[in-house]
């Protein structure tokens, strides 16, 4: 099969940018590894961001300090300027889709408060945001006559001559292995937060397979230190509590009934503050109940349904017990301004991309924003490029070396339980790689992902069908999810200093000699990952206000 422009991934930034390369004429499909309106963009609720202006004030200059500020100042120029001048442009856009935003009593998209943020600038659709934009996105997609193929679980890049030619892919609903010929590769299959499994907001699928398939291909990694915790998850599920509950006004209370916080402050900020109050006082709550109850309902129905339907909660009378939960993941593959890699005609954006516009740490309503701007940036490019190429040639012996490695998985007799593994690298992950990280935590942390790369041999599939093999998908899922994790254990010891997410006990302060460089991950050799800092010679908080505000 062979197509101008693929896309990998079915979130905000996949159906973005496959739409803006439709527009250029063209062929487009787009790869989903299951149905395509499962992505973390679609359970996104909270709101996405733009200085529009419409509640109070605003301006890109004000979006882009809040950003740079939450950021701890290393944020990239160039994508910081993009996404906040691009931003409203952006909004008026999904607007004009169709995308349902609520409106004020003037008819202008409503916008809220959200942590972090000095002006009301949240565009929102109640609480399920994201879910309404992928829905309007891929309505678009199908009036377009975009191919999106669902069920197509993406393996690895082929590459011919320094340019990218193809892909391979695991058609589920056989569990055969076949080959995709592109001229364009757009990388946009989320983040890697899945890894926590069991202490995340992510469906395990979230594993960073395309983060997995760069460093196999040769392409960098940059900053895979820096995983966002949400600080409110519901304790009992860690289903995620969107941050509009408290951007609507709701509390955080401690086990003696005491706000302890400005529910308010960033992210990192928060996780700190409610780990540190659980493993104090053992609990931390979401207090909603004196809020109007016509404010929930209208614009906070999933929380309220939610807590009701995961813990028995009713919101208006009762607390809600919460806790933090990795969430988003600012590292990925190395990016250049306009969404190029390491490797010609491959692109990418989203949350598997790294351009730093989030730099230490990401404000809540900025990820769809990403999603939006560098989507349709991604599409443009990759379509441009595509229209100068020729189709290279694809050597099939990739797809043999591919279905001879799925046979091995189908075929042998299974040693270990995948499920339990993947449990107790989250765990590792979560107590040595979570809010709050030390050298002794995140060296056990390394000998036990290889401890278990050691034993990922004897994975093998109990169920040896052919159709919609689940068992075969989480394999290959958690060989990725391990290779990523050693990248960013790997990344999280060489930043020694804490910035935004990344804070270490044992390097408490930041560090200006090293706070603004990246640490880029390669791959050396089979299962051992090399580190580098490299210097972005991007500027810090004063040089980046003057470029928004010369005078």
């Amino acid at each position: 099969m062979l197509y101008d422009v693929i896309v990998i991934g079915t979130g905000i930034a996949g159906l973005r940018a496959a739409l803006e390369a439709k527009k250029a004429g063209v062929s487009v499909a787009v790869l989903s590894k299951s149905n395509p309106f499962r992505s973390n963009s679609a359970v996104a609720s909270g709101g996405i961001n733009a200085a529009l202006g419409n509640a109070e004030e605003d301006s890109p200059q004000a979006h882009a300090a809040d950003t740079l500020k939450g950021g701890g100042g290393i944020n990239g120029k160039k994508a910081l300027h993009r996404l906040c001048t691009d931003g409203p442009d952006c909004i008026m856009e999904l607007d004009n889709m169709g995308v349902p935003f609520d409106k004020d009593e003037h008819g202008n998209i409503a916008q809220r408060a959200f942590g972090g943020a000095g002006h009301k600038r949240t565009c929102h659709i109640a609480d399920k945001t994201g879910a309404a934009i992928v829905q309007t996105l891929l309505a678009q997609c199908r009036s377009e006559h975009i191919e999106i193929i669902p069920n197509t679980q993406f393996l690895n890049i082929v590459t011919e001559k320094g340019r990218v030619a193809g892909i391979t892919a695991l058609k589920r609903s056989d569990s055969s292995v076949t080959a995709f010929a592109c001229k364009a590769l757009i990388l946009a299959g989320g983040g890697f937060a899945g890894i926590y499994r069991g202490h995340t907001t992510n469906p395990q699928e979230a594993s960073g397979d395309t983060l997995a398939a760069a460093l196999r291909a040769g392409m960098r990694l940059r900053d895979m230190e820096f995983v966002q915790f949400h600080p409110t998850t519901l304790a009992k599920t860690g289903s995620l509590i969107t941050e509009a509950a408290r951007g609507e006004g709701g509390y955080l209370l401690n086990a003696q009934g005491e706000r302890f916080v400005d529910e308010l402050a960033t992210r990192d900020v928060l996780s700190r503050a409610i780990l540190a109050e659980i493993k104090a006082h053992g609990k931390v709550y979401l207090d909603l109940r004196h809020l109007d109850p016509e404010l929930v309902d209208k614009k906070l129905p999933s929380v309220k349904k939610n807590a009701l339907m995961a813990a028995g909660l009713d919101v208006h009378t009762e607390l809600v017990p919460i806790q933090p939960g990795a969430h988003y993941t600012g590292g990925g593959i190395l990016t250049y301004p306009d969404t190029s890699t390491d490797i010609k005609g491959i692109y990418a954006c989203g949350e598997n991309a790294a351009n730093r516009v989030h730099g230490a740490n990401r404000l809540g309503g900025n990820s769809l924003l990403e999603g939006v701007v560098f989507g349709r940036l991604a599409g443009k490019n990759a379509a441009a490029f595509a229209l100068k190429q020729e189709f290279l040639p694809l050597d099939y012996q990739y797809v043999d070396r591919e279905m001879r490695a799925i046979r091995f998985i189908l075929d042998g007799e299974n040693l270990f339980n995948i499920n339990a593994m993947r449990k107790s690298l989250g765990d590792t992950l979560f107590l040595n790689v979570g809010i709050v990280r030390d050298k002794e935590g995140l060296i056990k942390a390394l000998d036990y992902v290889h401890y278990l790369y050691n034993k990922s041999i004897g994975l093998h599939c109990v169920n040896k069908e052919l159709s919609m093999n689940v068992e075969l998908s989480a394999i290959i899922e958690f060989k990725n999810a391990l290779l990523v994790a050693e990248a960013l254990i790997l990344s999280a010891q060489k930043r020694k200093e804490s910035r935004g997410v990344h804070f270490r006990s044992d390097y408490p302060e930041a560090d200006p000699k090293i706070g603004n460089d990246s640490i880029e991950t390669t791959l050396k050799g089979s299962h051992y990952l090399k580190v580098d800092f490299a210097a972005t010679g991007q500027p810090f908080f004063t040089r980046l206000l003057k470029q928004f505000n010369p005078h």
